[in-house]
Order: structure tokens, then sequence, then C-alpha cells
């Protein structure tokens, strides 16, 4: 069964090819620009025939073309066509135009006049027209680069790229401007890796350029995929927009791919930290599983000279992350600059880090402790300080103020002891 040209509004934006058979066999072809919010409906206002519409409310009824209405008596309609799914030729619609949505700038839309068979299919098809050859883009992207941290590759649309969690990702496109006369203006490249910020988009945007007439500038689009991300594929969006007269863009799609090593953790510490002599400081570390396997985590944080050592193991499961937090003392006469290297260890791997500890003990200590970044803390341990030297004096100062006690009993014993001789 073959709908009739019923258009209703949707809320799409696009250029968009459109070819018109007419009544009398005249060919009419336009490209027209879709304003946010319009519609196929739209997309014929916006050309230059004589057309009348009904709405019916729930769509629109295009009723003539040119003068020329719909005949009942000889069985002949305004039909609507839009482009196949090979990009080759059209197919007569099957659902109205509020169904059929025109989200990118390669669609065909058209009408024809005419008579339809006995299981009502249109029988006159407009002839074909190629978007490329009613819609002149001036956009042409004329070569691709991708850096997966520094590891260069030439690319072409439809590859796979290849990452790991955490891996620094930059594509630089050569955007040629194919207009001999006009400048294109804004132009801008925007990306989306679907779905693999755990469920979510990851979309980033290149800086705006204008590119002369004839000319080819290099945009740069970088980004970072997620330490905490599932191994497999996921589709890369880029779009290249720019303007001239009207807008326009070029779509171009790729695959992500994330591998992920059997065994990998890594661990995320302070570069640095300010200090002050006598005080205690939290010590943050969040390791993270990137690797496919649950590991056992050893961690171990160690200064000889602040007589810092601590040791923590626990699970981290893969694709997951484990936050340890520690309150350290500092020792009340230490002063400088001190190394602190937080150790981790997992299957067979050991891996090291450095944070720089700055000891002041001549500025004064407002109270506050002073962080170089905040991290959500799972668990909380206290280094105590060394005490055995406290401990000694306490037992020197007991042992003092016992003799001092025995003596004054014994002068307060003797005492008495006279004073009964005496009476």
């Amino acid at each position: 069964m073959v709908m009739m040209l019923l258009l209703a509004v949707t809320s799409l934006a696009a250029n968009t090819g459109v070819v018109v058979l007419l009544a009398d066999g005249t060919l009419y072809t336009d490209c027209v620009h879709i304003n946010d919010g319009g519609s196929a409906y739209d997309a014929f206002q916006q050309t230059t025939l004589d057309m009348t519409w009904q709405n019916f409310g729930f769509g629109y009824f295009l009723e003539s073309v040119e003068g020329v209405a719909s005949n009942a008596d000889t069985g002949e309609y305004w039909s609507f066509w839009h482009i196949n799914s090979a990009g080759t030729g059209f197919e007569a619609a099957m659902v109205g135009a509020s169904d059929y949505e025109i989200s990118t700038d390669d669609k065909v839309i058209g009408i024809s006049y005419t008579a339809f068979d006995a299981s009502f299919n249109p029988i006159t098809e407009p002839p074909f027209s190629s978007y490329d050859s009613l819609c002149d883009n001036p956009i042409e992207v004329d070569s691709m680069k991708s850096y997966v941290d520094d590891d260069k590759d030439s690319i072409d649309e439809g590859d796979t790229i290849d990452v790991k969690p955490g891996s620094e990702l930059l594509f630089v496109f050569k955007v040629e401007n194919l207009d001999n006369d006009l400048e294109l203006e804004d132009v801008e490249i925007e990306g989306i890796i679907e779905d693999i910020d755990d469920g979510d988009d990851l979309e980033e945007e290149s800086d705006s350029t204008d590119i002369n007439e004839d000319d080819k500038e290099e945009i740069e689009l970088k980004f970072k995929i997620p330490l905490e991300v599932d191994e497999g594929k996921y589709d890369l969006i880029v779009t290249v927009t720019g303007e001239r007269d009207i807008p326009y863009r070029q779509i171009l799609e790729f695959k992500v791919d994330v591998d992920k090593e059997s065994h990998e953790v890594i661990a995320i510490v302070p570069d640095s930290k300010e200090l002050f002599c006598g005080r205690s400081f939290t010590f943050d570390v969040k390791t993270i599983n990137i690797g496919k396997d649950d590991e056992e985590v050893t961690l171990k944080i160690t200064n000889q000279e602040l007589e810092i050592d601590v040791t923590r193991t626990f699970e981290v499961d893969e694709t997951d992350s484990e936050t340890k937090s520690m309150t350290i003392r500092v020792p009340s006469d230490t002063d400088g600059v001190f190394d602190l290297q937080t150790t981790v260890q997992y299957s067979d791997q050991r891996e090291e880090y450095h944070t720089t500890l700055n000891v002041d003990c001549e500025q004064e200590d407002s109270g506050d402790e002073q962080l170089l970044y905040t991290t959500v803390t799972s668990e909380t341990f206290e280094v105590m300080p060394d005490i055995s030297q406290e401990s000694e004096t306490i037992k020197t100062n007991y042992k003092v103020t016992y003799i001092v006690l025995l003596v004054l009993a014994n002068i307060v014993l003797l005492g008495l002891i006279i004073f009964l001789v005496i009476k």
C-alpha cells in the first residue's frame, strides 16, 4: 500500500536535493536549506514552484503543483518519493514524510504526477539525480591522519582506530574549500564517540577557522579515551561544518576499538604537596584496573627519612577503581624536600610513582591542610609517629617523682617518731 503525499512537520534540518516531475513532463531540480525544526514540507516550500497544500491537522496533502490538481476521475495524484538506502535511485514513500527523517546532507526527495496500478503503487517515477549533482558542497576533507599516543597513521573514512584505556587520540583533518570565489567561514569539526564513557557519548569539537577560496586548512580534533571503559568497538561520528551563502556539512564515520592488556593497573597520585612540620597531611592514591582481569593490588607508600612505611592490600575488579586515603604526620624537626614513593604491585607487575613533599618548618601554619587536588576517599588509615623517645621521657619523669615522694614520706615518718619519743 502506498501513501499519498501527506507531509507532517518534523524537527530536523539539512540541505536537501529536490526533484519534481511536473504534469507536462518538465523536470524541476533544486537544493534547499531547511532551518531547525524544518521538514520535507518546508523543503518543498523553499522551492520556487507554485504549490497548494491542505492541512488536515495530522499532515499536509498536496493538492496542486503549478496549477495542476489531483484528478480523481483519471486516478492521477501527486506522489511523494525519497532516495533509496543505496543512494542510487528513488523509491515510493511507504510512510508519511513525518516518519522519514532528513537528518543528513545526502537526502534527495521527489514528487511526480502519476496514476497508480492495481496494487496502489505509483507508476510514474521522477528521474533520479544524486545529491552531489543537486547540492554543490564546497567542503571536502582532502586527507586524514590519526595519532594514538603519538603513533601516527593515515586513515580513510570507515577505518577502525585501535586505542587503549587512557589513550590520547588526535585527528588531523585537511579541509579544502572547493569554491573558487567565496571564503568558507566558521569551519569546525565535531566528533562523537558513542556510548564509550560509561554508556554516555564522548563529545569534542575543534577550534573554528575560515578557509579562503580554493585553499586548505588543517584542523585538529582531540579525544581522551576514558580509563574506566569496556573493551570493544564504538562508533565515531565526525561532522565537518562551514558556511558560505548557506550552511554546509560533511559527515564521516569511523570505529574506535578499545583493546586491553590482560593485566594492567595504574595509579593516580599528586605530583607534589606543600606541608608543614609537625602537621598531618592526607595522601590519596586512586588505583584503576584498566586490564581484562580482576586484580589483587598491594599498595606501598614509603620515605625512609620521614619514617613513612605504609602497606595496603585490596581487590580491584576489571573496569573498576579503588581510592585509598592515608593520614600521615610529618615530624616536627624535619625541613626540606622529600620524595614519597608509591609502589603498586599486581600479578607479576610492579609500577612506581613519585610525589615531591615540600616541608616548611619556618612558615606559620594556618591550620588548614593544602591539597593540590580533591578526590573521593573510600577508606582512611592513620600512620602514627615514632613515640619511643617520648615514652622513655615519661618513664624517667615517673622515676624522679617516685623518689621525691619516697623521701618526703621518710621525713614525715621520722618527724612522727621524734614527736612520740619526746612526748
